[in-house]
């Protein structure tokens, strides 16, 4: 009786585990992802690389050439090493001077966004249903800003594809509810790609603090086991940070991952707050705030030996003025989180409906939107953005209304994505508030959307990890009966 019972649930357990891998879900997910693909890849069949060379390539090129011809981490210009880096972060530029040349940067970028646009689809198809999966793989493959500065020697494709990955293993292992060598490892994992991810762009001194997060909400563990699994998974990140940091106070005096942060700060955030408050243009904020760190030159131009002044100099701005501080980051959250991307993707298109330059996004919008009616083309794709932009956000907003709060495991898939997005969005929250700085939480908005719009309950939904979950289940109690 035990040995038909074993073959029986034996027998059972190869149907379940076909049904892990639904034929026409993955069929429409990778479609998404071709054409994910093809889209990324388009903007190389330009003759010239002179679009995806532009801005932060500018650094970025020379750097990966320094570190090819053996300067460290220094720019090659004209045939000779520059002084040491330290206003980029390394990660990126020696992920450029690993590859034989740029285009084979912009064809990887390209995979890794198709890539990451199954990968996202198939982990929400798997809880929340495949209208989810769907929708957030489409939001995902088809929003521009991706696309714009995927297709460009910047870093946002690659921290784009190593911070949603991480998160996605993160969640993939509080769903197991369990910690077992499975579950540690993917923690671990997440932990890894979190490191990465914070060598690459400043916004990434934040991410140790969400290494930890599974082995505190695992089951399997007491609280002394899974403090100090929390404490090795936040060390990783940690780990890789501490070494730059020493490096750039060694060679430069900055105790600082980078100085990218404080110019930021101090030129955007702080000169916004003390426009807004002294009812005074962006340049005449700008340039006391220059005088008052000692700086009587153009302050674009501060030299970073000021890094620490000019962070010391905006918190007491902020101090001084928080009603200011309060609107100034208030408008910037909101831009950051809407603004379609314009400049860059007139520049790609090759229309005739950019500028004013030389300003933040949040100035002369008048003028902004009187010169992209001169390209109807671009007018229509910007409109596009704007109206995808509400109706993801509206998506996100649903999602939370519809969401399970008494289930532990629901509110983290909720809460983490959510908290990661904000913590991205946030640290671009500042008159300079750009569509590119919101490509970074665009997979978790794009995941909070699916759920919000088409997303099924978790009970509703047949997904890989309950499937092996129940055929588990059914096997354990016939061995049990057959040892006995």
């Amino acid at each position: 009786m035990n040995r038909i019972s074993l073959a029986v649930a034996t027998r059972d357990q190869p149907d379940d585990l076909r049904r892990m891998i639904p034929r026409r879900q993955t069929v429409w997910l990778v479609l998404i992802g071709i054409a994910a693909l093809f889209i990324r890849l388009a903007p190389l069949a330009r003759g010239d690389l002179k679009f995806q060379s532009a801005w932060d390539a500018a650094d970025y090129i020379p750097l990966a050439q320094g570190i090819q011809h053996g300067c460290g981490f220094a720019k090659f210009d004209n045939g000779h090493c520059a002084s040491a880096e330290i206003l980029r972060p390394p990660g990126y530029p020696f992920f450029v001077a690993m590859m034989p040349g740029l285009r084979t940067v912009l064809v990887i970028q390209a995979f890794l966004g198709a890539a990451l646009c199954i990968w996202l689809g198939w982990f929400v198809s798997a809880r929340w249903g495949i209208g989810a999966g769907l929708t957030a793989a489409a939001i995902l493959a088809t929003d521009i800003p991706s696309i714009v500065y995927g297709a460009m020697i910047m870093s946002e494709a690659l921290f784009q594809f190593l911070l949603t990955g991480a998160i996605l293993l993160q969640l993939s292992a509080i769903i197991a509810d369990e910690l077992n060598a499975v579950t540690a490892a993917k923690v671990f994992a997440a932990a890894g790609l979190l490191a990465a991810a914070a060598m690459i762009r400043p916004t990434g001194i934040f991410l140790p603090l969400f290494a930890p997060l599974p082995f505190l909400l695992m089951k399997g563990a007491t609280w002394p086991r899974a403090l100090v699994l929390a404490v090795l998974a936040f060390a990783i990140p940690i780990a890789a940070m501490l070494p730059w940091m020493a490096r750039n106070q060694r060679v430069a005096g900055v105790n600082a991952m980078s100085t990218d942060s404080a110019v930021t700060i101090f030129d955007y955030n702080a000169a916004g707050v003390l426009a807004y408050a002294t009812h005074r243009s962006f340049g005449e904020a700008s340039t006391e705030l220059a005088h008052e760190i000692g700086w009587q030159g153009d302050p674009s131009a501060i030299p970073f030996t000021l890094s620490q002044a000019m962070i010391r100099q905006s918190f007491k701005t902020f101090a001084e003025h928080p009603f200011a501080t309060l609107v100034v980051t208030v408008r910037g959250l909101v831009l950051v989180a809407i603004v379609p991307d314009r400049n860059e993707l007139n520049e790609l298109l090759g229309t005739n409906g950019g500028g004013p330059l030389g300003l933040a996004p949040s100035f002369d919008i008048t003028t902004r939107i009187r010169r992209t009616m001169n390209s109807p083309v671009l007018a229509i794709l910007v409109l596009v953005q704007l109206m995808l932009n509400l109706l993801v956000w509206a998506g996100v907003a649903r999602g939370l209304f519809r969401t399970d709060w008494n289930s532990k495991i629901e509110a983290a898939c909720i809460l983490i994505p959510l908290g990661v997005a904000f913590a991205m969005l946030a640290c671009a929250a500042s008159p300079a508030a750009h569509a590119r700085f919101r490509v970074p939480a665009v997979p978790f908005l794009a995941m909070l959307a699916g759920i919000g719009w088409l997303g099924r309950r978790a009970d509703e939904v047949s997904s890989s990890e309950t499937d092996v979950r129940d055929s588990a289940m059914a096997v354990r109690p016939v061995v049990s009966q057959m040892r006995g």
